[in-house]
C-alpha cells in the first residue's frame, strides 16, 4: 500500500507553534536561507527500480558548515503543555521527534537530514520537551509524468489538492508505477521543468507518502501524529489516508 501524510491545519491551530530565527553564524538571526534555489540545487538520482514516467531526485542539504542554520519553535502564551505530535508540519516544513527520525533511519536507506530545533516560549526562553525534536528534511523526490486525466475521491480514497490530481492518476491506473513506488519507504513529489532539467513547483512540501514498512514500523513504535482518515477529509487532527484504499470511500 501507498500511504499519504498531510498535516492538518487543526494541529497549528491547536499548538499555535510559530517557527523564527535562531541564532546562526556570527550571531546574525538566520533560518531558511538554505532553502533559497532548494529545487534548483536537486540532483538526478539512479534507482534499481527505474521505470518509464518516473523521474528520481535527491535534495540538497540545507545546514552546511559554511551556512549553519538555526531554527526555535515558538508556542504562544498558555500552549506550553499542549501534547506535542511526532511528525506535523508548518509553514511548508516538516518537524519529527526522536522517534520518528529513529524509524525513519532503520527503515531507510537514503542519508535524510535532521536539523535540530529549540522550543521557546512567548518570551523566548527554552522550553524543555521530553524528547528532541528536528526540522526535517526529506531528500528523496520524485517526479512522476501526469496524465491528462484526474484522479478524482472516489477511487483516491481522500479529496487530492490540485497539484496532485494528475500523477495520483498514473499510480492508479499504471500497476508498474505502483509497485515501484510500494518499495519506497518515503517519498515526496515536485514537478519536472523540463526546459531547465530540474525539479520546480514545491507547494506542497508538507505532503508526504510512505509505503506500508515505514507506517508499520511508525506504529509499532506508537508515533503520535499519524491519525487514518476516517473521512475523505479527515476529522480533526487526522493526517494519515491510503491511496486507492479497497475500504468504501467516504466522499462527503
Amino acid at each position: 500500500m501507498i500511504y499519504r501524510f498531510l498535516s492538518k491545519l487543526a494541529i497549528q491551530e491547536r499548538l499555535e507553534a510559530f517557527p523564527v530565527p535562531g541564532l546562526g553564524k556570527e550571531g546574525c538571526l538566520r533560518w531558511g536561507i538554505g532553502t533559497v534555489y532548494y529545487e534548483d540545487k536537486m540532483v538526478r538520482t539512479s534507482h534499481q527500480h527505474e521505470i518509464e514516467g518516473i523521474e528520481f531526485f535527491q535534495a540538497p542539504q540545507i545546514n552546511t558548515i559554511s551556512s549553519p542554520v538555526g531554527l526555535n519553535l515558538r508556542l504562544n502564551q498558555g500552549k506550553e503543555t499542549e501534547l506535542l505530535p511526532d511528525i506535523w508540519g508548518v509553514n511548508s516544513q516538516l518537524f519529527v521527534s526522536d522517534r520518528v527520525k529513529s524509524v525513519v533511519e532503520m527503515i531507510d536507506t537514503m542519508h535524510h537530514e535532521y536539523i535540530p530545533i529549540q522550543w521557546i516560549d512567548y518570551l523566548g526562553k527554552p522550553i524543555r520537551t521530553e524528547t528532541n525534536y528536528y526540522w526535517f528534511n526529506q531528500r528523496r523526490f520524485l517526479s512522476i509524468e501526469p496524465l491528462s486525466r484526474i484522479a478524482k475521491c472516489e477511487e483516491l480514497g481522500f479529496y487530492p489538492l490540485d497539484l496532485e490530481e494528475d500523477f495520483l492518476a498514473r499510480i492508479i491506473d499504471t500497476p508498474s508505477v505502483r509497485e515501484t513506488l510500494e518499495r519506497l519507504p518515503i517519498w515526496q513529489h515536485c514537478r519536472m521543468n523540463v526546459e531547465a532539467h530540474h525539479c520546480k513547483n514545491l507547494k506542497y512540501r508538507c505532503i508526504v507518502y510512505l509505503n506500508q514498512v515505514m507506517v508499520d514500523a511508525l506504529r509499532k513504535n506508537d508515533v503520535v501524529g499519524m491519525d487514518l482518515f476516517t473521512r475523505s477529509n479527515g476529522q480533526g487532527e487526522e493526517s494519515l489516508s491510503v491511496l486507492a484504499s479497497s475500504l468504501p470511500s467516504r466522499c462527503d
